[in-house]
């Protein structure tokens, strides 16, 4: 019998709950994955750099769509981290790697399939988009996004398991490593001489570092054994969910370069270098950080799965307060760090530089959004909002207006659709989650 003055029976377990929350990440841990989300973001940017200099901007507009697809296609496969994130998380916490005597299917074997079917797909598809976005290098550039697709497929996997099996440490150093063998790549080709085509290819080749992680660590080795929370074929259904939400999140977060070739006339993309470097600049001191702890996102999440959309008010109103921050100031200093980093070579205006800014809040509000649909379980929800968004980025690029101008409001109308739906498919989960958990 329930009296009224006492405590409802559920406080108990909403405290268990709660105390899970702590457990995610411990504050040595999230230091190392905050250093290593810096160090991924500070050689990115260093990469970036090397490449504007390097480059003349015409130069740099090919190479910036390029950057674009094969980040587009990594993007693609960060569905594979994001779900096997959840799906061991899922696993080690419910006790779910099996049905009767029969084990789960292995997280790494489900990424590597995956992976197989994406670079398949790239070369089947080819005729379609690679003669505008590879050009005459065609015949080199799309067997390096095929083979990078597989090798990264393996990352993406390894990443995943290590964030839901919480092991940070691996984590941070897959994330931090991968971002700076691929600077040193780079580095070296440049000073070799090498011209466009070897820094685009230089640029896909850590794609392979996760594989000198397992044949050194033991750790590695025992994330790329985790199973998932389901048998086969569901769990490779919603791996696919996941990897078309992150179809729609590459494109709109690196891919967005290509999208632009396919919407901008020739005269625009041979002016657009300045324009195309700005996204990509803006974004980073965001995007990369919170790309980087996403795994501790998803993992978070999947602890606080009663709390429903309250988890996720605070982190969103953090990052739209920086990009308020970093609006204001990407508009005041914009102009002058760009001169200082490119001297003569690309005049962007202060309003663009903080539109993009503030814009770049909006993606990272849509990702959390989006990851804290996928720790619920509203897989069709997650999707959901990212195509949508994506939709109507890609329509708002079709206005009759100015290139910079349709390129700032596809940036903020997308991320703002697409959140709205990543909110309403949180509340739904959130009622089930809740009703599942008195």
């Amino acid at each position: 019998m329930n009296l009224p003055w006492k405590k409802p029976a559920t406080v108990p377990s909403m405290r268990a709950a709660e105390a899970s929350i702590d457990r995610t990440i411990s504050t040595k841990s999230a230091s190392g994955v905050g250093a290593a989300s810096i160090v991924a973001a500070a050689a990115g940017f260093v990469v970036l750099v090397i490449a504007g200099n390097h480059l003349r901007p015409e130069e740099y507009a090919q190479f910036s769509v390029f950057w674009g697809a094969l980040f587009g296609v990594f993007g693609v496969l960060s569905g594979i981290q994001s779900e096997t994130t959840r799906a061991v998380r899922s696993a080690e916490t419910l006790g779910a790697n099996h049905v009767g005597n029969r084990p789960h299917p292995t997280v790494m074997a489900n990424g590597l399939l995956v992976g197989t079917i994406l670079a398949v797909l790239v070369v089947l598809s080819s005729w379609l988009w690679a003669p505008s976005v590879l050009g005459s290098k065609t015949p080199w550039l799309l067997p390096t996004l095929a083979v990078a697709a597989i090798a990264y497929s393996g990352h993406s996997a390894l990443a995943g398991a290590a964030a839901g099996r919480q092991d940070w440490t691996l984590y941070s150093k897959l994330m931090g490593a991968e971002a700076l063998v691929r600077l040193a790549i780079v580095g070296a080709v440049v000073l070799i001489g090498v011209g466009l085509l070897g820094l685009e290819v230089a640029c896909a080749l850590a794609a392979f570092l996760w594989l000198l992680f397992l044949l050194l660590s033991p750790a590695a080795r025992r994330a790329a054994a985790a199973r998932a929370d389901a048998p086969s074929s569901a769990y490779l259904k919603q791996t696919g969910h996941a990897v078309l939400s992150s179809s729609a999140t590459a494109a709109l977060i690196v891919g967005f370069p290509v999208i632009l070739s396919f919407t901008s006339t020739t005269e625009e993309l041979t002016t657009a270098g300045g324009l195309l470097l700005a996204i990509q600049l803006t974004r980073a001191p965001i995007m990369v950080p919170l790309q980087a702890f996403q795994g501790v996102a998803i993992s978070s999440f999947v602890n606080q799965r009663h709390r429903g959309i309250r988890a996720l008010v605070r982190p969103a109103a953090l990052c739209l307060a920086v990009g308020m921050v970093g609006g204001i100031g990407a508009g005041l200093l914009g102009p002058w760090l760009m001169e200082l980093l490119f001297p003569g070579k690309y005049d962007v205006p202060a309003w663009l530089l903080s539109t993009l800014t503030f814009d770049a809040a909006l993606m990272a509000i849509l990702t959390l959004t989006g990851t804290a649909a996928l720790a619920v379980g509203m897989h069709r929800g997650y999707s959901a909002g990212w195509v949508s968004g994506t939709v109507v980025s890609l329509l708002c690029l079709l206005l009759p207006l100015p290139l910079s101008v349709r390129t700032a409001v596809a940036l903020a109308a997308g991320p703002a659709v697409g959140a709205a739906i990543h909110v309403a498919a949180i509340f739904r989960g959130g009622r089930t989650v809740a009703t599942a958990h008195p």
